[in-house]
């Protein structure tokens, strides 16, 4: 009984300090109210949205000393934000011109004073998977119909495009697209994370398997003479690997 009563509290301890896992994306549509949330009440901040995933996208501003780091900054809409980094990850960006569009992900961190505009606070963020899109904004695909995804490779072992493991359907809606339909080869139930489509094509998105809860992120490229297929490198917590999407219809 005793025993009993001492796991009663420990599950009741851990039930009030024990923080809870969020994989929620946020979009930059939710900037606003996090940039308000900092300066109403920097506790709630911390609570609702500090290590929060955030995917956006927007153009390149300037590269600036963070203190022995720094600071890659762009603007997203009328928001600035922030990606703070190592000079070794800083030197991949070195040629990157003021405009180049830019898609992101990365974790909240903080806000901080904007010394050119104080009414703009930046929105700081570290752990950004950073991509240039400006190559891509002329690669334009007919993405509307439904995709087989092959994989070519996972981990270090490598495959001859058999491997199908994932079925896309691409739907247009207003004046973008949607992934309407996921499905996997082996049943398992799936549900699209994040779906951002950049100047015709999907340069980043993710899928969460719902039984085991995996986040899986992919990273693609696409090819304006190849209208038939795309190529896309996927990231799971402890597994990477490259799959092939082909046109079924």
């Amino acid at each position: 009984m005793k025993k009993l009563f001492i796991l009663l509290v420990l599950v009741t301890m851990a039930f009030f300090f024990v923080k809870p896992v969020s994989t929620k994306t946020l979009r930059t549509e939710e900037i606003s109210a996090i940039l308000n949330t900092y300066s109403e009440n920097q506790l709630r901040f911390r609570r609702d949205f500090s290590q929060k995933e955030l995917e956006l996208s927007g153009d390149f501003e300037q590269l600036r000393p963070h203190g022995s780091n720094w600071s890659f900054e762009l603007r997203s809409q009328e928001y600035s934000i922030s990606c703070v980094m190592s000079e070794e990850k800083a030197m991949a960006f070195v040629e990157t011109g003021r405009g180049t569009n830019i898609f992101l992900t990365g974790r909240i961190k903080t806000v901080r004073k904007n010394d050119e505009n104080s009414n703009k606070p930046i929105l700081e963020l570290d752990q950004c998977r950073i991509r240039l899109l400006s190559e891509n904004q002329n690669v334009s695909i007919h993405l509307e119909g439904r995709w087989k995804g092959c994989n070519i490779r996972i981990g270090k072992n490598k495959y001859n495009g058999k491997s199908c493991s994932l079925y896309v359907t691409i739907r247009k809606q207003n004046k973008g697209h949607i992934i309407s339909d996921l499905k996997r080869s082996d049943g398992r139930p799936i549900e699209v994370v994040t779906a951002d489509f950049v100047g015709g094509t999907l340069p980043q998105w993710s899928t969460k398997t719902l039984q085991t809860g995996v986040i899986t992120s992919y990273n693609c490229k696409f090819e304006k003479k190849n209208q038939r297929s795309f190529l896309c490198e996927w990231e799971e917590p402890k597994r990477d690997g490259t799959i092939t999407f082909e046109r079924l219809r």
